[in-house]
């Protein structure tokens, strides 16, 4: 089952109206709206991850409503949706994850961390400053898959000015990851973009390859 307009309209709905009771009285129409069609979503792109690392075995669907000791002003329920796709972390320092995330402004899917260590990204910038082939790689990937940007806070003033500009735009994040943003409804709500999805993220092997290594 596709994504659809009606997915959206109720996401939006849900959020005017804030209210608990109303929510309970549509969970139906959410299941079959929402829950379903993301479930399934998520499924056939875990498949395409799969192939990219078989340790992907943790897929994780937002809840439609919002921590309550977290909303900061905001309404208990969310106007978005997301997944993300990892590996268990309790054998890992940092593990960056996939994911997905799709509103009414549009749908938004790339790869990175979330919280990496400080540790992680000091071995991901030595790996850099070395010149580690995973790096290579992963700077090639990105040059050939330009819908995908780099993302990620950066130090004000760079530490690493003898460095080329290009790598200094990874040198310098806090933290890192790759993300693609889409407002192609037509593409979206159409029957093969759970395909679409699962292949454009696959094109990110390298990268996920380079920044994942960095938290082993």
């Amino acid at each position: 089952m596709p994504f659809s307009p009606q997915m959206l309209d109720f996401l939006t709905e849900n959020v005017m109206r804030n209210d608990k009771e109303w929510y309970r009285e549509n969970r139906e129409r959410c299941r079959e709206l929402v829950d379903i069609p993301l479930a399934e979503f998520s499924q056939k792109v875990h498949e395409y991850l799969l192939k990219t690392d078989p340790l992907i075995d943790k897929v994780h669907i937002s809840r439609i409503f919002r921590d309550a000791r977290r909303l900061r002003g905001r309404s208990f329920f969310r106007e978005n949706m997301w997944v993300s796709f990892g590996r268990v972390r309790d054998l890992y320092k940092s593990l960056p994850a996939f994911y997905f995330d799709i509103s009414p402004q549009g749908a938004e899917y790339g790869c990175g961390y979330y919280v990496p260590e400080a540790e992680t990204m000091e071995n991901m910038r030595k790996m850099i400053l070395a010149g580690n082939p995973l790096f290579e790689k992963a700077k090639k990937c990105l040059s050939k898959n330009r819908s995908f940007a780099l993302y990620g806070d950066m130090y004000k003033r760079s530490k690493f000015p003898d460095s080329s500009p290009e790598d200094r735009l990874w040198l310098d994040r806090k933290t890192i990851g790759v993300t693609a943003f889409s407002d192609d409804w037509e593409l979206i709500f159409s029957d093969g973009y759970a395909d679409y999805v699962g292949k454009e993220l696959s094109k990110l092997k390298a990268f996920y390859e380079f920044i994942i290594t960095a938290g082993e």
